[in-house]
């Protein structure tokens, strides 16, 4: 069943930002408000739709969801994302009321501008199985101000997990009660789930803990996701959304490799790794930009490093890039693992741990039109993907 729009109510824009950036229809700004200022039409409306709720004592809350309601859309149609809020079919906004974002359900909690450590979520929300919430957004009403902010998400994986080690005190009203601490999900996280992920990947329980992602028995931990990291971005020394959401983390230049340097950073090791591979004839122009990733939040002592350059010599012009896949810092790589890259046409690279190196490495060449994916496959079957690696250094 389609569920009805609000898009016949409008909204003011944003507060003004301190900066602007471009952005492209994978992207949002990592530096866009979480505060608008709703119009007195919004305001008129969530008034109207509290007034028709009979009981007196519910209004003031119905209120609250109606202008948390008014704010999410408002907030969700200020960027790029070109993000719709489609309302349930109830006429007014309860606890129990779904909104759609693409194919996501979410939950909306409103708080007043006086709020409590907790909050209660209606148990069907969780357990309806199916029509439960993959979200849930904790939003916070200045009704005095007309402003509402959006202040963080709640995952349905995370709040079930919450559930089955018994944090959550169960209500005879059929409401959970949830400490506020639980929403940790930022708001830069919940626009990076409604563009990126499938709903399903915040639902499994397979998702639930680091843990037990890291015990899987033969299967795919990470799901690739219909979106792009643009590495052209790190020459530009910026990293674009989806590998920030991704917990990649920009590298600084290149500095000259020292033999008597430190190995104490991301960066001194990355050195350390490129003296190692010196003498084999890889070699790293001084203008490569790079990133990392740490995998130990998976209960795996990696990390994985990517290095790209640009090739102008060629024609058409080509671009670089190469993975080093190694362990932390007193940790060694396991005999079975592989690291493996893609492209279109199938595998390019595919290495497993030699008696020479501590790490694993693999370049590629490509012009910019190509991606390449990378793969982690562990010694238990399961395996670890990452979108694909493009290359628009102005996208």
């Amino acid at each position: 069943m389609m569920l009805p729009s609000f898009s016949a109510h409008p909204f003011t824009a944003l507060h003004p930002m301190s900066h602007a950036t471009e952005s492209t229809e994978f992207e949002f700004e990592p530096s866009r408000s979480t505060t608008v200022t709703l119009s007195t039409a919004a305001i008129d409306w969530a008034v109207r739709v509290c007034q028709q709720d009979p009981d007196q004592s519910r209004q003031w809350p119905t209120f609250l969801r109606a202008m948390a309601v008014q704010g999410l859309q408002a907030w969700l149609e200020s960027g790029a994302d070109n993000l719709s809020l489609h309302g349930g079919a109830e006429p007014l906004p309860t606890p129990d009321s779904l909104y759609r974002v693409n194919d996501f359900r979410l939950a909306i909690v409103a708080q007043g501008s006086l709020s409590d450590d907790v909050v209660t979520i209606p148990k069907s929300s969780l357990d309806d199985a199916a029509n439960f919430a993959h979200l849930y957004i904790l939003a916070e009403v200045h009704d005095e101000a007309d402003h509402v902010t959006i202040l963080a998400g709640l995952r349905h994986d995370h709040l079930l997990a919450h559930r089955h080690r018994g944090d959550l005190i169960s209500q005879a009203d059929g409401t959970y009660i949830v400490p506020v601490a639980y929403f940790e999900s930022s708001p830069e996280d919940i626009l990076l789930y409604l563009n990126c992920l499938n709903p399903d990947q915040l639902t499994s329980d397979r998702f639930v803990t680091a843990q037990a992602q890291a015990k899987l028995a033969p299967s795919a931990l990470f799901q690739p996701m219909d979106r792009l990291i643009n590495a052209g971005r790190w020459l530009c020394d910026q990293m674009d959304t989806v590998a920030h959401g991704l917990s990649w983390i920009l590298l600084p230049p290149l500095a000259p490799a020292h033999a008597l340097m430190s190995v104490s950073t991301p960066a001194e090791q990355l050195e350390a790794v490129l003296r190692q591979l010196d003498p084999q004839g890889v070699t790293i122009p001084s203008t490569a930009r790079g990133a990392y990733t740490d995998l130990q939040h998976l209960g795996l002592p990696f990390r994985l490093y990517a290095l790209t350059w640009t090739l102008f010599e060629s024609s058409p012009p080509e671009w670089s890039l190469i993975f080093f896949l190694g362990p932390v810092p007193g940790e060694q790589l396991p005999p079975d693992l592989r690291l493996v890259v893609r492209d279109a046409a199938g595998i390019l690279v595919s290495q497993t741990p030699g008696p020479d190196l501590s790490y694993l490495y693999a370049q590629v060449i490509g012009t910019w039109d190509e991606q390449f994916t990378v793969t982690i496959e562990m010694p238990n079957g399961s395996t670890l993907d990452w979108p694909p690696f493009a290359f628009h250094p102005e996208g």
